[in-house]
C-alpha cells in the first residue's frame, strides 16, 4: 500500500506515524508518507497520484476544498462537508470523501446517544463536517460572525445563535472547532452554568489539554480531547482504502504518546 497526506505545511503531521503502526499492526506492506505540496504544485502531484502507484492519500490544510476540482467524483459526505480530507481510487477515478465528520461522531458515541440538545463552536469548514455527520437536528450554531453560522444553519436546518445569547446549561453536548485554545491560554466562549456530565469535546489537539478542555473537566464535565476526532478520521480513511478497520485503541495510545512527549 502506498498512502500519503498532502498539505501545506506538513512536516508536523502526526498521520504517518498513526498509519504506518496500523499498517504493521495489519501485516499489510506498505508506505505513509507527508507530501509537502506548494499551491502551484497541487494540479501537477494529483496526477501524479492518478497515474502513480498511489493507493490513496489524505488531503488536510490548505487543500481541502482546493482538491476538488482534480477529483473525478465526491461522494455525498464531501458534497455536504463542501470539503475533502480523504481520496481513494476506483475503476481510475479518483474518488473523494469526508471522514472528519463521521470520525468526531464514532469518537463521541461512547458518551452521548446525541439525544439531547448539541452546540457547535465555530461555523468554518470543521463545523460544516462535523454537523453533516451528526446523527441529529438538534443542534445550534454559535459563532462570532452571526452570519456564517445563519448560513450553516439555513443548509442543515438547525438553529443558531449569538455568544452574547447563548445559554451553555441548555446543551448536552458542546463541540469547539475553532482554532481558538491553540495558543494554549484562550477559551472561545465561557462555560459559566456548564452543567456537570455534559460531553464537551475541542477538536483541537495540539495542546492535547486546551484551555477549555481544562476547565471543562474542572466543572465536572465529561470532556473528549481532539485526539478521538484525529484518529477517528483516520481509521476511516485506512478501512476506504485497504478494507480492513484498524485498532483505534493502539492509534490513540500512540498519538497521546507522541503529544506528551
Amino acid at each position: 500500500m502506498n498512502l500519503a497526506v498532502i498539505g501545506h505545511p506538513i512536516a508536523h503531521s502526526l498521520s504517518p506515524k498513526l498509519h504506518e503502526q496500523w499498517l504493521r499492526a495489519s501485516g499489510l506492506f506498505g508506505r505513509y508518507e507527508a507530501i509537502d505540496a506548494a499551491p502551484d504544485e497541487l494540479s501537477t502531484l494529483i496526477e501524479a497520484m492518478r497515474d502513480g502507484g498511489w493507493d490513496g492519500f489524505n488531503v488536510t490544510i490548505p487543500y481541502k476544498e482546493a482538491v476538488i476540482r482534480h477529483l473525478d467524483e465526491l461522494d455525498d459526505a464531501a458534497k455536504l462537508a463542501g470539503a475533502v480530507n480523504t481520496v481513494y481510487k476506483r475503476d481510475g477515478q479518483l474518488i473523494g470523501t469526508n471522514t472528519d465528520g463521521a470520525g468526531l461522531v464514532r469518537a463521541l458515541m461512547p458518551f452521548t446517544d446525541f439525544t439531547g440538545r448539541v452546540l457547535i463552536v465555530g461555523a468554518g469548514g470543521a463545523a460544516r463536517g462535523i454537523v453533516q455527520a451528526l446523527p441529529t437536528r438538534n443542534v445550534t450554531i454559535v459563532n462570532r460572525t452571526v452570519e456564517r453560522a445563519k448560513v450553516l444553519a439555513d443548509t442543515f436546518g438547525v438553529a443558531y445563535t449569538t455568544f452574547d445569547e447563548v445559554d451553555i446549561s441548555r446543551y448536552d453536548v458542546v463541540i469547539q472547532t475553532t482554532s481558538v485554545g491553540m495558543d494554549n491560554q484562550s477559551t472561545p466562549l465561557s462555560l459559566e452554568g456548564l452543567r456537570q456530565n455534559t460531553v464537551v469535546c475541542d477538536i483541537i489537539y495540539r495542546p492535547l489539554i486546551t484551555p477549555m478542555i481544562r476547565e471543562a473537566e474542572h466543572r465536572g464535565a465529561v470532556v473528549v480531547t481532539g485526539v478521538g476526532m484525529f484518529v477517528g478520521q483516520g481509521a476511516l480513511s485506512f478501512e476506504k482504502w485497504t478494507g480492513v478497520k484498524p485498532d483505534e485503541t493502539i492509534g490513540k495510545k500512540l498519538i497521546e504518546r507522541l503529544l506528551e512527549e
